[in-house]
């Protein structure tokens, strides 16, 4: 079958999220992370927000994606030169996820990467969505603060997944909940990368996204020209051949780094109203 371009057999395609799987994973994930819109969610990206302030250092410059080159001060501190102002926290909802991976197409044995993973929600979310077809979840992040954050939720989400599986006064929608067999978070950079398990990490993904929308904010285009060489052909952490990666609000020189592009959908997302775009690229 094709999907977005591509021939993917169909034996090996997950099949498109159902309401009822939706929901069962949303329940997990408001117990962690709150439920949107909340206080509690929006205390919790308050203060992630404070935590990447907290590891920055301000810059009157404004082509962000450039700066992310020179984001390591040394292997400790790993701190961003970025504009407290442009440093807005954002992830991607549930149902945005699960509709950009439904049209991507999911395949058996896929390898996610979620670029710039924040709390680890995204990453989470598409392990219990696909546990099947998943054979990793996982998530770089470059703010070290944002990393320690990230394991905590993780943590507690694996202990609301277990007692799901194990007590049976839980509901029966969420009773069966699990993740995929790798399902972790790291912290680095994209650009510089300062060991080689992250390059190798990156040359294992077959498919990744990058929720580039604070990035790539102020800059002519849209345009992410080092992020584009970083994950291209020769890059510093360059793609598996035949990786499917999605930027939200972002371009990639896909021509010059060894992309494909293959399409974009135009998406509802509270974080990018009134609406976002995600691009679908190919590695070559």
């Amino acid at each position: 079958t094709l999907v977005f371009g591509l021939e993917i057999p169909l034996s090996k395609l997950a099949p498109e999220t159902t309401l009822l799987e939706r929901q069962a994973v949303r329940k997990v994930l408001n117990q962690v992370y709150g439920i949107e819109n909340s206080d509690q969610w929006e205390e919790r990206r308050s203060h992630a927000r404070d935590a990447a302030a907290a590891d920055t250092t301000t810059t009157t410059a404004t082509d962000t994606a450039s700066i992310y080159t020179n984001t390591f001060i040394d292997n400790s501190k790993n701190l961003l030169n970025v504009p407290k102002h442009n440093l807005v926290y954002g992830e991607l909802g549930l149902e945005t996820l699960a509709t950009i991976l439904d049209a991507v197409g999911v395949k058996r044995g896929d390898r996610f990467m979620d670029i710039g993973s924040g709390d680890g929600a995204v990453v989470t979310g598409a392990s219990m969505l696909y546990p099947g077809y998943l054979h990793a979840s996982r998530g770089i992040e470059i703010v070290p603060r944002l990393y320690e954050r990230s394991l905590v939720f993780q943590n507690h989400l694996e202990h609301v997944v277990l007692s799901q599986q194990t007590e049976e006064k839980k509901e029966e929608d969420t009773r069966g909940m699990k993740l995929c067999p790798d399902t972790s978070l790291y912290l680095g950079n994209v650009y510089q990368p300062n060991d080689t398990a992250i390059k190798r990490l990156f040359s294992d993904t077959t498919l990744a996204i990058c929720f580039a929308t604070t990035w790539s904010t102020g800059i002519p285009g849209r345009k992410l020209p080092e992020l584009s060489k970083a994950l291209g052909k020769g890059g510093a952490c360059e793609l598996h051949h035949g990786a499917r990666l999605v930027i939200m609000d972002g371009v990639l020189d896909y021509k010059k780094d060894g992309f494909d592009y293959c399409g974009e959908l135009k998406l509802t997302c509270p974080d990018t109203a009134p609406y976002s775009i995600a691009r679908m690229y190919t590695k070559l």
